[in-house]
């Protein structure tokens, strides 16, 4: 019996952060989520009944498995991959290639409307049948007989394998011997596990496939398989759908109807990474790789530390190769607490970021900043902190802002106002002896340098930035040209005079080491400011090379210590310092450079004959620069 205006699902299965399909009615599911740490913002295959575990050997199967025992059914179910759809529209004459499959570029608003995957195209697909399938293939365009052939001699795949399936097919389902023996003969089938089929023949398929997988797991072992083999159960199931079709042909009535298939080559990403709390939510990011793991655990212990129980802290980790060791220490500082979710995120799901410019010691992780008022849209405010940083107070403090029209909050540069006031030389690529002054106003158009922010703390006004579409601004800009220090610059490009600028508490330099011989040379009312903020900091920033697991001997370095101790990371923090023979210099009396003596002597002479912030200086200084990396390198 025919159903009016049938409901439809359709789940699509991602195993990392990919592009989703648009229309309600496809449901991206996370599969194998069991096995990972990581958010990819969809729902997962690891609630109620599941096997998500098993994914590594079952592939899209735990999918299947997941909404057979947990949802409740639509009057129609199919399931497609991240990137590999059914063709919906009525034009099933696109060209193939030999595999039987359309290649598209990217899956866009045009790829969706080509191919009919909106309901409406889908309702209209599926009226008056029973199943869809994707368009019956020929293994002989891959060389193969047949298909029990075919895969015998696809590579990673055993046939002694596919033998015990077949096994345990017959020995529970004696009835299907006709079908096997048709399918095996046969050089056509229906490949890639992917159908839309009636809610009855969805359960009774089911019931059969999955009765089959639980008999042939006692009946044969992997014999160090590795992970393309290991996806053996996968590969069955594709040969058991084809019988179980076949069968069903047999005994009844099926309408059958095929359409093409599709297959994105170019992986995107388009998620959003969704609230953790309703209510009282202080929403954190922070973005580290492998070898920060106990500096962003530590900056994580600080801010539950000083956390308020009244507020619920949605902690977000844009995490770059971080280990599942690191990630799992990491959620053991929770201990518990409800108020409190930390989530990680894999930063390299953002496709930008391959071709990025970078230089010295940093990363094209450095720039996943930029991302946050895409990814993280569904928020109103999200508070940004460097890995390298703690925190000594209640950051909830920071989410009470009223930015008004201000597209971000943060604190003032005092280097870069150093940098300035000294003549520094900007390190890019393209542009040769140019002030960082020259730099701010010519690069970045900042008629006002003073303006620059430090990027080690932003909170982020996400509802203005989607009101003016300010990812994209971030992002054109990103793509114009090379930036000294990136995707800071490209903030304080975008952002000038959009800033509210927080107190220096916040954004407190440990001094690197060197806080006598730096910080004193700024303008007095600026380094009054800095003495000031370093008596109640409110986050420490350890920027620069020398870090406190390196070496005890920087400023703040208890604090930081204070936040390591009782975690995971604390007997190798210690260790690692106690590896550290040559503590770094911060005793006047102690070893100087030899271009740090002459520069020394030569300075008052130099101030007198060409004062701070005159051309004369600047030229001075652009020759400077010019020998100086001709002598050192």
């Amino acid at each position: 019996m025919e159903v009016k205006n049938p409901s439809i699902s359709i789940y699509t299965s991602h195993h990392k952060p990919s592009a989703f399909l648009s229309d309600p009615i496809i449901k991206p599911l996370h599969v194998g989520k069991e096995n990972s740490l990581n958010d990819i913002c969809c729902a997962g295959d690891d609630t109620g009944d599941h096997i998500s575990y098993k994914n590594p050997f079952y592939c899209e199967l735990t999918a299947q498995y997941w909404v057979w025992k947990n949802t409740e059914l639509s009057d129609y179910i199919g399931f497609m991959h991240y990137r590999r759809h059914l063709n919906f529209s009525e034009n099933q004459d696109f060209e193939e290639d030999v595999w039987g499959v359309i290649n598209e570029d990217i899956i866009d608003k045009n790829y969706e409307k080509k191919y009919g995957l909106n309901k409406s195209d889908i309702l209209k697909a599926i009226d008056g049948f029973d199943v869809l399938l994707p368009k019956i293939w020929n293994v002989k365009q891959a060389g193969s007989k047949n298909n029990y052939e075919h895969y015998k001699v696809s590579r990673y795949l055993h046939i002694e394998d596919y033998q015990s399936a077949i096994d345990s097919l017959i020995y529970l389902y004696p009835e299907y011997a006709a079908a096997v023996k048709t399918f095996n003969s046969s050089s056509e089938g229906y490949y890639t596990n992917m159908f839309v089929m009636k809610k009855e023949l969805f359960e009774e398929y089911s019931e059969w496939l999955f009765n089959i997988l639980s008999n042939l797991e006692d009946n044969f072992s992997l014999k160090n398989y590795n992970a393309q083999e290991k996806r053996v159960i996968g590969h069955i199931s594709e040969r058991l759908f084809n019988i179980f079709i076949i069968h069903k042909c047999n005994s009844s009535t099926l309408k059958i109807k095929e359409l093409q298939r599709t297959f994105v080559t170019n992986e995107t990403f388009n998620g959003k990474i969704k609230p953790a709390f309703d209510e009282r939510a202080i929403p954190v990011v922070i973005c580290f790789d492998e070898n920060y793991a106990h500096s962003g655990g530590a900056l994580i212990n600080s801010i539950i530390k000083n956390s308020n129980q009244h507020h619920n802290y949605d902690i977000v980790v844009l995490e770059n190769n971080v280990s599942s060791r690191n990630k799992s220490r990491i959620l053991t500082l929770v201990n518990n607490n409800k108020n409190i979710s930390i989530r990680f995120f894999d930063v390299n799901a953002f496709s930008e970021m391959k071709a990025v410019y970078t230089r010295a010691h940093f990363s094209a992780a450095t720039y996943a900043r930029l991302f946050i008022p895409s990814l993280f849209s569904s928020f109103k405010k999200v508070l940004f902190i460097d890995a390298d940083t703690v925190v000594e107070s209640d950051v909830s403090e920071l989410m009470s802002l009223e930015l008004g029209n201000n597209l971000i909050a943060a604190v003032k540069d005092i280097v870069m106002e150093g940098f300035v006031k000294f003549g520094a030389i900007a390190h890019v690529d393209d542009l040769k002896n140019v002030t960082a002054q020259e730099y701010l106003r010519d690069v970045l158009k900042m008629e006002d340098t003073e303006k620059y922010f430090q990027a080690g703390i932003i909170v982020f006004n996400i509802a203005q930035m989607n009101d003016e579409n300010t990812y994209e601004k971030l992002i054109s800009t990103m793509k114009s040209r090379n930036f000294w220090f990136l995707d800071q610059d490209i903030m304080n490009k975008v952002f000038y005079n959009r800033t509210y600028y927080l107190p220096y508490e916040w954004n407190v330099y440990h001094g690197n080491g060197n806080t006598d011989d730096f910080f004193p040379n700024l303008r007095f009312s600026t380094y009054m400011s800095f003495l000031k903020s370093r008596k109640a900091p409110k986050m420490i920033h350890y920027a620069g090379e020398n870090k406190p697991w390196d070496t005890p001997a920087v400023d703040f370095f208890d604090n930081f210590i204070s936040y390591i101790n009782n975690t995971p990371w604390q007997k190798e923090v210690y260790e690692r310092l106690n590896k550290h023979s040559q503590p770094i210099v911060v005793n006047k009396e102690e070893t100087i450079l030899f271009q740090t003596k002459i520069k020394r002597r030569l300075m008052p002479w130099l101030n007198k004959f060409a004062p701070i912030g005159s051309s004369r200086r600047q030229l001075i200084a652009k020759n400077y620069y010019r020998i100086r990396r001709v002598i050192l390198g």
